[in-house]
């Protein structure tokens, strides 16, 4: 039998397939992995894709001990505002929890930045201390971005 000898070219391109193989191999198992494998979902702290969220609470109170409070910043008035968070929920997508959207919570100075029409913005900036608000809107977890559809203020109805 006779010996085979490869070339120092072979043996270096035979090095990198076999690194690439393995790197493609490793990303397709990330990508198959059922909780995202560090890719970015919706409920990421780093996502950039925006969600729908319900947030429903009382506007400037004094919140009792162990409540859950946000800063809510209205860059445009140069204000924030002070809400005690009852409630927290994803609209259109029940697999994100409340945790996910609280999670950066408390890490800056404004947890949630409204922006969107000077009605909506006008709402909550003229809402009474203590007024009863349901904010709904197209949040972005990167920049904390919260992009008004709707604020409500509860036990109020048009007539």
């Amino acid at each position: 039998m006779r010996n085979v000898r490869l070339q120092p070219f072979s043996l270096l391109a035979l090095a990198f397939f076999s690194v690439f193989m393995l790197l493609l191999s490793e990303s397709f198992a990330l990508a198959q992995s059922p909780v995202g494998g560090g890719m970015d979902g919706a409920g990421s702290d780093q996502s950039r894709t925006p969600f729908r969220i319900k947030l429903s609470g009382f506007l400037n109170t004094k919140p009792e001990e162990g409540s859950k409070v946000l800063k809510l910043g209205i860059n445009s008035f140069g204000e924030t505002y002070q809400f005690e968070l009852v409630k927290a929920e994803a609209v259109d997508d029940t697999q994100i929890g409340e945790a996910a959207i609280l999670q950066q919570v408390g890490k800056y100075g404004v947890d949630f930045d409204l922006i969107g029409p000077r009605e909506l913005l006008s709402k909550v900036g003229q809402a009474e201390p203590g007024s009863p608000l349901a904010i709904v809107g197209f949040f972005t977890q990167r920049n904390r971005k919260l992009q008004l559809e709707s604020v409500e203020i509860i036990g109020l109805e048009a007539q």
